[in-house]
This record gives structure tokens, C-alpha cells and sequence, in this order.
């Protein structure tokens, strides 16, 4: 077994031979049970790992050498890239077993027609939209616009042979999993796609979840990526080492910077990819400083960055196991500067020369060692907690009698006291808290908004559109105006969620300060009772417009004050339109804003009442269980020699 499953096994065997011991004593059996609990849930603990990057930074070719072998093939354009999801095996799904959830034919049909409209197209249905392809003027694609051609056209390719499968599942073998991967006319229609394959990284119980990427046009996949950036234990972000991050990239970026503080510990890790194309040591460090500003701009502060080179890690992989055919120990040989004839360099010392050893090592320590530790540091508290309750009970069993009988009674009254003060916590303060809270952070999202409103804008109205060679020219404006729109959109839609995760934080924070409150509160009544930790809630993130409540018109006075190219990136006239444009943008982004925060309101006034609720009543709950133990002791109704054993028996769970 590996080191992860021993520790978080090992803690699963103190907390189940704990509940065994407490089980039967009075007023101990609800901790018992959720010992049992907690214990189910630490055997069968995966860690999830998200894996993002660029198209073409080599994400397929860093994900085959953390498992050692050639598993993902190269994807194809991330427009039609699916979720890719490396599995432990399972007995359900043995090593090599493919699981392909495919899209839904809603579903379909609603990426067709977003895709559509981006050229100004619109339909009934699906094969209504797709018999529209023959209408794009191929030549007249902006830039922003081929991905979601190729997207269409990828549908229109695969309809035919996948259509009797959509909303269902295949089990298909590595062969065919390749075919899904690697064909746009296939990938297009998967939702995510399941790997289940034994390889040392699953061996640790680590779910590798290979994402499309942050050049994807599929609008579900920016809630997806938030989703693993949120919920995942690490986050991998690979770039190449001499690319460029695109506008993709940065909007991505931007979005780690926004929720990276909302983390209880840093848990994300820069891969700067084929640093062995550096010519020299200096050369790296250069690429690296330059990597480590621009996620500065991002506000990612003190990354952890790691130069590698996924392929020399992978060949030195598959040299280890003998799997090197002859092509590849040329390129084995280039990359370790081994001469022809010369024995090969041994696969470790490959692997050492290629970066990786250093990333896993550290990476391996964070996942084995600090999130292993938490989730084993929690479970000794359980058993802390059980130890505490078991010396309280013991220490009023052996009272005298006399002592008993008194005891007895002001326990009695101690309970209704301690029951009353639970009851009687207000929360007013802390709704109103709350409140402020989001308000704050909304006011902020809009200031943002137009702090980048100027980027944003220079992204949309750029030359390689705005060209003067014959093109229709209000055409192109239209479409720099759809795009700068969608950017808005895409970037308050960002916001909202990265809002949702710090009121999830902050409202956790409350439920902390409450618990924490009621334990003052009841121990002023039951000294011995240590109330449970306060369960964190996670918090599912809303579905926010993926457009601006806008009215097309409304932005033609801004267009109207283009007079020609010359104009506009040689004068004044890129000026008058973006000015015109931000200040006809205010109404729509402020309406934006203002929906969001309706959402919000709705969603965490809810959260709160129902944390207040539930906490409250799991408190009562301690305290009841609590005093139920504590008559049992005093009442004699334990035996001493039996609960002194028990006490010795868990106090060695904590050795």
C-alpha cells in the first residue's frame, strides 16, 4: 500500500476501534456513529487533481509523463475538447476501461446555436442551424470567430454516427478512447470522458482531471474550470516555455488570482514546459522571472514555479520499462546528449535531468504530507474530543455519593441553562454582516470592470479585424462590438463566481465565530463538553447571464464615430469610440451587477438561516448527549473498571 492510503488508513482504524469503545457508553453514540462515518470517508478519500493550460502548451504530454506512459493522445482543437478523467481502477471498471459520457442532443443543439449566433446566425433547432454553415463567407472569419467554425463543422461531421448515442454513456476500450480524444467529430460530442487506468499516480488515489483548457468556446466549461479550480485539492497550470500567454490564458489567470486568497493553503503549482529548449541556465531564469510577472499582473503572488520538460520525463519513463522503440531513443539520446552507440543514460538520472523529479517530489510532499495531514489531524481530534467526554464521565463516577446526589442536581438545572443559552443566540448582527459583506464585494466587481475596460476593449477592436482591404467594414464593427460584449459578460459572469467563493468563505467564517460562541456559551454550564467542529458548507455556484442586458441600438452612436482604419489607429478615433462605448456601457453592466446581487442575496439569506438552523439544533443535539453521559456517571449506571479501560484505550489512539 502506498504512504497516502497507510496514513489515511491508519486514521480510519484509530476512529473505527474509538467507536467501538464508545459505542455503548450513554449519551457517546452519536459521536460514535460519525466516527464510522468520517472513517468511510478516509478510505475512500481521493485526492483530485485539476490539470489546466493553454492549447498546444504539451498539457497531454505532461499528463502522460505524471503517469508514466503514452495514455492521452494529443487533443484537438480545444473547441472540441472534452473533460478527460484519469480513474483509479475500480472492480466496476477495471484497469483500461473507458467510460464516455456524451452530451445531451439540448445540449448540442445550445452550443450550435451560441456558436451561431456569433455570425450573426440564428435558427429553430439543430439541423436547421447547421444547414446555416453554407451562408459564412469562409474568408470574412475574424479571428475570434474560427474556433466556433471548426466547432460546426466538427457537429455537422459527427451527427450522423453519434446522434443515437446522445445523453447516454459508452464503455469502450483504450483504442476508442483515443478516437474520442484525439477526432473533433467525436470529442465534440462527450461531455467528459473516464479513464480507468492503474499507473503510480492512481495508485495514490489521485483523480487527474485533464481539462479543455481555457481557449474551449464551450460556455459550460468556464463553469466546469471554476468548479475544479474550487472543489480540486491541487490545480496544475502548464505553459510552454517560449509561447506568449494568450487572452484566454489571462482571463483564466485572472480568475485563479481573484480566488487564490479564498483558500485555506496554497494549492496551485506553474509548470513552465519544455525548459529544455532553454540554451542556457540564465536563459531559464529569464523565462522564469518573466512567467512569475505576468501571474503577478494576474494577482497570483509567490507562485510556485516549475520548470520541466514533459517529454524527456516521459521517454525516460518509458525507457525505465523498457518500452523505447527506435525513434524514440533517437530523441531519448538528443535530449540527454548521449552519443550514438554510447550506453543510454539510466532512466532516473533522465528523469532528474528533465525537471520532473523535482516538481513530483514536492508535489508528492504536498498531497501526501499536508492534505494526508489535515484530513488525519481532524480524526485525531475525534478521538481527542471522545478521550475529553470519556475524563469527565470517569471524574463524576468516582465522586462520593453525597457529592453525586448534588452534582445530580445541578447538572439538571446546568442542561435547561445551557439548552436556553443555545436557544437564545442572536444572529441579527451577523445576517446584517453578511449583507454588508456582499454588497461591498459587488461594488468592487463593477470599479474592476471598467478599470479594464480599456484592455478589453483594444482585445475587440483590434487591426488583424479592422482591416482596410476590401472587407465589409460595418460588418466588422459589429462583430468587435459582439465580442467586446461577450468579454463584459464573460468577465462579470468570472466575477460573480469568484464573489460566490468569498461569501462561501466568509459565511463559513460565520459558522465558525457561532459554534465557537455557543461553546463559550454552554460551557459556563457543562465545563466537560467540547462541541463538535463546525462542518464547513460548500456552496453551489449559480448560473449567472452569459450576456448584458442590453439593446443592440444602443451602442450604434458609438460605432457611428468610426470614419475610417487611419482614423481610428493613427488619430483620435479609437479614443471618441471606446469613451462613447464605456459610457453607454454603464447602465448594462450596473443592471448586470444589480441581477447578480439579487441572485446572491436569495441564495446566502438562505445559507445563513438554514446554518443557523442546523447548527443550532446540532449543539441542542451535544448538549442533550452530553448531560444523558454525564446521569449515567453520576446515577452509577457505568461500570468504573470497564470505563477506565476505555478511557486507556483511546488515550492510545492518540499516541
Amino acid at each position: 500500500m502506498n504512504q497516502l492510503k497507510e496514513k489515511l488508513f491508519a486514521a480510519a482504524g484509530r476512529l473505527r476501534r474509538t467507536s467501538e469503545e464508545i459505542a455503548a457508553v450513554p449519551g457517546m453514540q452519536a459521536q460514535a456513529q460519525a466516527m464510522l462515518e468520517r472513517a468511510d470517508r478516509l478510505e475512500a478519500n481521493r485526492f483530485t487533481v485539476a490539470l489546466f493550460g493553454a492549447f498546444s502548451a504539451g498539457k497531454s504530454s505532461f499528463a502522460n509523463a505524471l503517469m508514466g506512459d503514452m495514455v492521452l493522445p494529443v487533443s484537438p482543437n480545444p473547441t472540441t475538447a472534452a473533460i478527460n478523467k484519469i480513474m483509479p481502477p475500480t472492480q466496476e471498471y477495471p484497469h483500461g476501461t473507458v467510460r464516455v459520457v456524451l452530451k445531451t442532443r439540448e445540449a448540442i443543439e445550445q452550443d450550435v446555436l451560441r456558436s451561431l449566433a456569433v455570425f450573426g446566425l440564428s435558427a429553430s433547432g439543430l439541423e436547421a442551424a447547421l444547414a446555416e454553415l453554407g451562408k459564412i463567407d469562409v474568408a470574412q472569419i475574424p479571428p475570434t470567430a474560427k474556433p466556433h467554425y471548426t466547432f460546426l463543422k466538427a457537429v455537422t461531421k459527427g451527427l450522423g454516427e453519434m446522434e443515437a448515442h446522445l445523453g447516454g454513456e459508452l464503455l469502450v476500450d483504450m483504442q476508442a478512447f483515443k478516437g474520442f480524444v484525439a477526432k473533433e467529430e467525436k470529442a465534440c460530442f462527450a461531455e467528459y470522458i473516464e479513464l480507468f487506468y492503474a499507473c503510480p499516480l492512481t495508485d495514490q488515489g489521485i483523480v487527474l482531471v485533464d481539462t479543455p483548457g481555457a481557449d474551449s468556446i464551450n460556455a459550460r466549461h468556464t463553469g466546469v474550470a471554476f468548479e475544479y479550480m474550487k472543489n480540486a485539492d491541487a490545480v496544475l497550470f502548464v505553459t510552454y516555455y517560449n509561447h506568449a500567454f494568450s487572452q484566454a490564458d489571462r482571463e483564466f489567470l485572472l480568475q485563479m488570482g481573484r480566488v487564490k486568497d479564498t483558500f485555506e493553503m496554497d494549492k496551485m503549482f506553474f509548470i513552465v514546459n519544455a525548459a529544455d529548449l532553454a540554451a542556457t541556465e540564465d536563459e531559464l531564469k529569464g523565462v522564469i522571472a518573466h512567467v512569475e510577472k505576468n501571474l503577478l499582473t494576474c494577482g497570483i503572488r509567490l507562485p510556485r514555479i516549475y520548470p520541466v520538460s514533459s517529454q524527456t520525463a516521459l521517454l525516460a519513463r518509458m525507457h525505465e520499462k523498457g518500452k523505447l522503440a527506435s525513434s524514440a531513443e533517437k530523441v531519448y539520446r538528443q535530449r540527454t546528449q548521449t552519443p550514438e552507440g554510447a550506453e543510454l543514460m539510466p532512466a532516473e538520472e533522465a528523469f532528474k535531468l528533465s525537471g520532473m523529479a523535482n516538481f513530483e517530489a514536492e508535489f508528492l510532499k504536498f498531497t501526501i504530507e499536508e492534505l494526508t495531514q489535515i484530513a488525519v489531524n481532524a480524526a485525531l481530534g475525534e478521538i481527542r474530543r471522545a478521550h475529553q467526554t470519556l475524563g469527565e464521565f470517569m471524574r463524576m463516577a468516582q465522586s462520593g455519593e453525597s457529592e453525586r446526589l448534588a452534582r445530580r442536581q445541578a447538572a439538571s438545572e446546568a442542561q435547561a441553562a445551557a439548552l436556553a443559552a443555545v436557544e437564545s443566540l442572536a444572529t441579527a448582527s451577523y445576517e446584517r454582516d453578511l449583507a454588508k459583506e456582499r454588497e461591498e464585494l459587488l461594488h468592487y466587481v463593477k470599479q474592476r470592470l471598467f478599470f479594464r475596460f480599456n484592455e478589453l476593449f483594444n482585445v475587440a477592436f483590434n487591426s488583424s479585424v479592422l482591416k482596410d482591404d476590401g472587407r465589409n467594414m460595418k460588418q466588422a464593427l459589429q462583430g468587435c462590438l459582439t465580442d467586446l460584449l461577450r468579454s463584459i459578460s464573460y468577465d462579470l459572469a468570472q466575477e460573480l463566481r469568484a464573489t460566490t467563493l468569498r461569501l462561501e468563505k466568509f459565511v463559513n467564517k460565520q459558522g465558525d465565530t457561532l459554534v465557537s460562541q455557543w461553546q463559550r456559551d454552554v460551557q459556563a454550564f457543562a465545563s466537560g463538553l467540547t462541541l463538535a467542529p463546525y462542518q464547513q458548507r460548500q456552496v453551489e455556484t449559480l448560473n449567472f447571464a452569459e450576456e448584458l442586458p442590453v439593446v443592440p441600438s444602443a451602442f450604434q452612436p458609438a460605432l457611428a464615430l468610426f470614419k475610417n482604419t487611419k482614423d481610428f489607429f493613427e488619430q483620435d478615433g479609437k479614443l471618441k469610440v471606446r469613451e462613447e462605448l464605456e459610457k453607454r456601457m454603464q447602465e448594462p453592466v450596473a443592471s448586470y451587477v444589480a441581477a447578480g446581487n439579487d441572485q446572491l442575496a436569495g441564495q446566502f439569506s438562505s445559507l445563513f438561516a438554514e446554518l443557523v438552523s442546523t447548527e443550532r439544533a446540532r449543539v441542542a443535539e451535544q448538549v442533550n448527549a452530553y448531560f444523558t453521559g454525564l446521569f449515567a456517571a453520576l446515577d452509577m449506571k457505568v461500570d468504573l473498571d470497564e470505563l477506565q479501560g476505555k478511557l486507556d484505550r483511546v488515550a492510545t489512539e492518540l499516541q
